[in-house]
């Protein structure tokens, strides 16, 4: 694996949506829809966004896209999907070359999407970029596949230790003085299991699709593990993936963690709702406590890198979240003007903190916006790595997840189940 490491990072809570029609209905062959107005009219690009947000959609519709077409006379219809269905929206519209002109792409699906020629490459536009120097460096890396550039990041969806500081304070532990590897973090657990504070000392993400897997990677990440050899072959069974599964079935085995703590998606996190004291989060925990119990948020704490003990140095992991243009785009000009516009030091700005995003632009690192728990965040961000890419990404992640399960549960061996995950991940065909 090649790890990548990055000075700031981003948690999506994330974007919005203008109009509630389909993929489908927006774009496709309708000639006014994908970006030219046969009665001479400005031109039209389409601009897919993930999740629902009021504030975004009013940033989006009243601010962003008429100063750009003020600034460009481009006009850009804004389409929608959540999350869990966007993926498959637009690898189906990928095939019927029905793909909107730009898109917010999730931090694995550059590979997938750009192995199967669906992202128009764009080492030209970036090499001309005037504001190149302005993003990470390392972020911008993150969206190349086989050499080439295919997106680039406006943010990045960050995982970091996230503690209840009240809980904690609770069972002793010493708040100024947080765990640094995970030997110290199962002695923090322990107290609070002693305590008897909540219902789970350590909650690890799991929810009703892959957030077992994404525990699993943040340990992976923490402990140096390399995903592949040198050869492509996976590589989970290697002394650092043994030592994170090893010490991720532990901590269900003592207690420290529950497997029934099944976050349903909607509510409070087990971390607002006082079930958990220890987490891995970002943002998005300190949005669910805004949502759910504003006197929470006070009392999360963001606390320092953790290292396993075959890693030199504690980590976190990132979910970097890039812009694409489609490699159908009528109009790719435009559409890259667009991620320009959108890139620009105000237009992130402005994008990234109703979107609830930590900015990729090194020039807003001090945004008033960012508040006490981005900047927190933006610190340990210093030491965050992603998971790297590859074609099977997408498909990984729920194989490694329903992999994982029986061994968090004590019915299968971590070496079975890493033996079991490597098999799995050496299959994949395309």
């Amino acid at each position: 694996m090649v790890k990548t490491k990055f000075r700031r990072a981003a948690t999506v809570v994330v974007a919005a949506a203008l109009a509630a029609t389909s993929l489908a209905a927006c774009s496709g062959s309708d000639e006014k829809a994908t970006g030219s107005d046969g009665d001479g009219g400005a031109t039209n690009i389409t601009f897919m966004v993930l999740g629902a947000s009021q504030e975004a959609n009013d940033y989006l519709a009243k601010d962003a896209i008429p100063k750009f077409k003020e600034e460009t006379g481009i006009d850009v219809t804004l389409q929608s999907s959540d999350w869990g269905s966007a993926f498959q929206k637009i690898t189906t519209a990928a095939a019927s070359k029905q793909m909107p002109d730009v898109m917010i792409l999730g931090s694995i699906w550059t590979a997938p999407l750009a192995e199967k020629d669906a992202l128009l490459p764009l080492d030209d536009y970036v090499a001309k970029w005037a504001d190149k120097d302005q993003i990470f460096p390392i972020m911008l890396e993150d969206g190349v596949w086989k050499d080439t550039q295919y997106s680039v990041p406006y943010g990045g969806d960050l995982r970091a230790p996230i503690y209840r500081k009240d809980l904690l304070e609770q069972a002793g532990v010493d708040v100024n003085n947080l765990p640094t590897n995970w030997k110290e973090l199962e002695a923090v657990a322990q107290k609070v299991k002693d305590a008897n504070v909540c219902d789970s000392p350590i909650w690890w993400g799991i929810d009703k699709s892959i957030g077992l897997q994404q525990g699993f990677a943040q340990l992976m990440l923490q402990n140096g593990a390399q995903y592949w050899t040198a050869d492509g072959k996976a590589n989970f069974n290697d002394k650092p993936g043994k030592e994170a599964l090893e010490f991720l079935v532990s901590t269900f085995d003592k207690g420290l963690s529950d497997y029934n703590l099944v976050y349903s998606g909607n509510g409070p996190r087990p971390l607002v709702a006082g079930q958990a004291a220890i987490g891995l989060g970002g943002m998005t925990e300190f949005a669910n406590a805004e949502e759910n119990d504003p006197s929470v948020k006070e009392n999360l704490l963001v606390g320092p890198a953790i290292a396993g003990p075959s890693a030199s140095e504690g980590s976190v992991a990132a979910w970097i979240n890039k812009l694409a243009i489609s490699k159908d785009s009528k109009h790719p000009d435009e559409a890259w003007k667009f991620i320009e516009f959108m890139l620009s030091k105000d237009g992130m700005s402005g994008f990234d903190e109703v979107y609830g995003v930590l900015p990729a632009r090194a020039d807003l690192e001090n945004e008033d916006w960012l508040g006490g728990p981005g900047k927190a965040l933006m610190e340990v961000a210093k030491s965050a790595q992603s998971q790297p890419p590859h074609p099977g990404m997408m498909q990984f992640g729920k194989e490694i997840n329903q992999l994982l399960e029986p061994a968090v549960r004590g019915t299968q061996s971590v070496d079975d189940t890493l033996v079991a995950i490597d098999a799995k991940l050496d299959s994949f065909k395309g």
